[in-house]
């Protein structure tokens, strides 16, 4: 992306490299001055409709490497936005999509990046309405997206109640050999869930279950997890034979799996919940995980088993990673 004879980002001055922009998003940027063309896009009003607005940034070395094309790249960039909407029971509607590259960079890989863009917010209805571009040192290479989409009933963090159960979509861990940049974000399961008055917190799994959990009680409660029940991706099993590390702690702590993470209110019958679930989504797997009890002052999050912490759980974090 940065080392090749072809056309490169400085040999371009930013009205061509706009220009470009637009022709590689064809009808996914709408005219101005929804889309790309003014100082602000200006967005359609909403009635009956929360606002919801979410920024996530995809960067070279952190986020992907070269072992990824740059069309999967760009689909990554599209798709983890679209997971924080589905994590609120959100309809995306349009972004903003900021690209922060040194001038060194391959002119054609960019093109090839915002192709893996087109391709993904055209599947979910997405429109690009504007952005900006800036300069980095060499070989140096982000970008950053802010999503705005609606919610009739957004669920939020932090609302279980005690006795609700807790939910998790899909299987976990391992997701750094595919899964990272080739998923499918959890909108529909969303929206069903906020819609329905089913789900009494929600999130999306981006930095690990064993940290995302940590979101959904109060401050006046705690969790109870059965790390029997945890879905364990193979992709998991595979990296576990690699390392020192189990396929359960790999899919508590790998992160980048972009699946729900829910309570469920406890008013409502399972049986009939997860009857209806496979009903409507019979390609998307269900299990539930544990529940919320009351506080427990050992640790938020407690073996149903052994009643007590579970000590080697650690997530993702950006800033701490001792």
């Amino acid at each position: 992306m940065f080392q090749s004879d072809g056309q490169k980002l400085k040999d371009s001055n930013e009205i061509q490299l706009i220009e470009s922009i637009k022709q590689w998003l064809g009808n996914t940027t709408p005219p101005s001055p929804l889309g790309i063309g003014d100082d602000c896009a200006v967005l359609p009003p909403q009635p009956k409709a929360h606002s919801l607005v979410s920024s996530d940034a995809l960067v070279f070395g952190q986020h992907f490497d070269r072992s990824i094309s740059a069309e999967q790249a760009g689909q990554k960039l599209v798709l983890r936005n679209l997971s924080d909407i589905a994590a609120m029971g959100g309809y995306p509607k349009y972004a903003t999509l900021s690209i922060l590259s040194a001038g060194n960079l391959d002119f054609n890989w960019l093109k090839q990046f915002y192709s893996g863009i087109k391709t993904s917010s055209d599947t979910y209805d997405l429109k690009i309405v504007g952005g900006d571009l800036c300069q980095l040192p060499n070989d140096q290479f982000q970008a950053v997206m802010t999503i705005f989409g609606t919610a009739t009933q957004p669920v939020l963090r932090n609302a279980a109640s005690i006795k609700d159960p807790i939910y998790i979509t899909g299987q976990l861990g391992g997701s750094i050999l595919e899964k990272h940049y080739n998923f499918q974000p959890r909108l529909s399961q969303g929206q069903w869930l906020a819609e329905n008055n089913l789900a009494s917190a929600m999130v999306d799994v981006t930095d690990g279950l064993a940290k995302e959990l940590n979101f959904l009680p109060s401050k006046s409660a705690s969790i109870l997890i059965d790390l029997k029940t945890i879905p364990i991706a193979q992709s998991a099993h595979i990296l576990a034979e690699k390392s020192s590390e189990s396929p359960l702690k790999k899919a508590l702590c790998d992160g980048e799996d972009y699946e729900l993470l829910f309570t469920l209110k406890h008013s409502i019958e399972p049986a009939q919940f997860e009857s209806d679930w496979k009903q409507l989504f019979p390609h998307t797997p269900l299990t539930k995980i544990g529940s919320i009890i009351e506080k427990n002052p050992l640790s938020n999050i407690i073996d149903a088993d052994t009643q007590k912490p579970i000590p080697w759980l650690k997530s993702f974090d950006h800033f701490n990673r001792k």
